[in-house]
C-alpha cells in the first residue's frame, strides 16, 4: 500500500490563498482554503489515501469522496509525496541545516531557474518594453539621481593624474593585509578616484534617463542604477572631517554629518580596526525601489545586487591602488548602524560595502 507524506522542503505562505512553495521542485501551489493548514499539521507520519482523505473529511468538514478528490489533489500537486521517495537533493538540503543556513536555502531554490523575462534578448516570450512600460504606469518611476539638500557642499576641484605606472603593476599590487601606505590623500585625488570610478554610473544612468520614456527596456542595461557612494573623510587634504553623499552627475560632496567618525565606522562595520583607519572610506548603497522595480518579482535579482555592488568596488579598489593607496574592502556591517551612519532607511536604502584607503 502506497504511503504519503508531507513534501521534503516546502515553505507554506500565509496569505489568501494559502501558497505552498516547493522549493526543490521549483514550483508554487496556491491552495484556496486556509483550512489547508490544519491538514498539513495533522499529516505528522505517513499515511494511506483513504487516512488522508478521513482527515480531509474532518478538516474540512465535507463527505469521504469529496476529501478524496481533495487529498489526491495535493498529492499530484506535490504537497503531499511518496512517502519511499526522497528528492535527490535532500542530503545537500541537511548540510545547509546542519550549518544553520536554511533560511539563506529558501533564497537561494526560490532564485534559481527563472526565465529571464527582463533582460534584453533573452529567449522568452515577454517583450521587456512591455513589461517595464507596465511597471512604470503602476508604480512610476523612482529618481534617477539622489540629492542631500545641505548647504554645505565640496564642489570637488580637476581631478588630479595619476602616477605612471603600468595597469599590470596596478592590478598585482593591490592588497589588503598590508600596512597603510603612510600617504595623505588629497581632494585632488579624491575627485579622480570619484569621477573614474562612477563614469560607467553616469554614462548609463543618464542615458537610460534619456531614453526610458521611448524605450523602457534602457532602465535594464542601467547596471549601476541602483548604487549610492558616501565618503568617510578621515585624514583627506581639503576635506573637513565628516560623511558625504557624492553626487555623480554634479561631481561634488554633500555633508551629511560632520566630524570625526572613525570609531563610528568601525562600530557600524562589525568592529574593524581597518574600516575606521586610513585617510577616507567609500561606503556603497544601494536603493531599493530603483532596483526593485527594473526586476520586479525576481528574487534572483537580490543575488544579482550584490554582485554588482562587489563589481563597482573593483573600480574603487583599483583607482586607489593606482595612486599608491593600500585598500581594505569589506562587507561585513551591523546594518542597523551602517545605515544610521549615513542617514537613510533600512528598508529604502541600504548599506552593503565598505572601502577604506590610507
Amino acid at each position: 500500500m502506497k504511503m504519503y507524506r508531507l513534501n521534503d522542503f516546502m515553505r507554506v505562505r500565509l496569505g489568501d490563498p494559502v501558497i505552498c512553495d516547493l522549493l526543490l521542485e521549483r514550483k508554487s501551489v496556491k491552495v484556496p482554503d486556509t483550512r489547508v493548514l490544519s491538514l498539513l499539521g495533522r499529516v505528522q507520519r505517513p499515511m494511506d489515501e483513504l487516512e488522508l482523505a478521513k482527515v480531509c473529511a474532518e478538516v474540512f468538514d465535507c463527505d469521504l469522496a469529496a476529501a478524496e478528490k481533495f487529498s489526491a489533489k495535493l498529492i499530484a500537486a506535490g504537497v503531499l509525496q511518496d512517502a519511499d521517495l526522497e528528492h535527490e537533493l535532500m542530503p545537500e538540503v541537511r548540510e545547509w541545516k546542519r550549518y544553520g543556513w536554511l533560511d539563506a536555502l529558501v533564497l537561494h531554490c526560490r532564485s534559481e531557474g527563472q526565465n529571464y523575462c527582463d533582460v534584453v534578448d533573452a529567449a522568452d516570450p515577454h517583450d521587456p518594453d512591455d513589461v517595464l512600460r507596465e511597471r512604470i504606469g503602476r508604480h512610476g518611476i523612482p529618481t534617477f539621481w539622489k540629492q542631500i539638500e545641505t548647504d554645505q557642499v565640496v564642489i570637488l576641484p580637476e581631478p588630479q593624474a595619476y602616477p605612471e605606472r603600468d595597469l599590470g603593476d596596478v592590478l598585482l599590487s593591490r592588497r589588503t593585509h598590508i600596512p597603510w601606505s603612510g600617504q595623505t590623500m588629497n581632494v585632488a585625488q579624491l575627485s579622480r578616484i570619484l569621477i573614474d570610478a562612477n563614469k560607467p554610473l553616469v554614462a548609463m544612468r543618464r542615458r537610460a534617463e534619456e531614453e526610458y520614456t521611448a524605450r523602457p527596456s534602457a532602465l535594464l542595461e542601467n547596471a549601476y542604477a541602483d548604487l549610492e557612494t558616501y565618503v568617510v573623510a578621515f585624514d583627506v587634504d581639503g576635506v573637513s572631517p565628516g560623511i558625504y553623499h557624492y553626487d555623480p552627475a554634479g561631481h561634488r560632496l554633500s555633508l551629511v554629518r560632520a566630524g570625526n567618525l572613525r570609531e563610528d565606522v568601525r562600530t557600524a562595520f562589525t568592529g574593524q580596526e581597518r574600516a575606521g583607519s586610513g585617510s577616507c572610506a567609500l561606503i556603497l548603497s544601494a536603493v531599493w525601489e530603483r532596483h526593485m522595480l527594473r526586476y520586479e518579482g525576481d528574487p534572483r535579482a537580490y543575488r544579482t545586487l550584490l554582485t554588482l555592488v562587489g563589481q563597482f568596488a573593483q573600480r574603487y579598489l583599483i583607482a586607489l591602488t593606482a595612486f599608491g593607496f593600500t585598500t581594505f574592502p569589506t562587507p561585513a556591517h551591523q546594518p542597523v548602524l551602517a545605515d544610521d551612519l549615513i542617514g537613510t532607511h533600512r528598508f529604502e536604502e541600504s548599506s552593503l560595502y565598505l572601502v577604506a584607503a590610507g
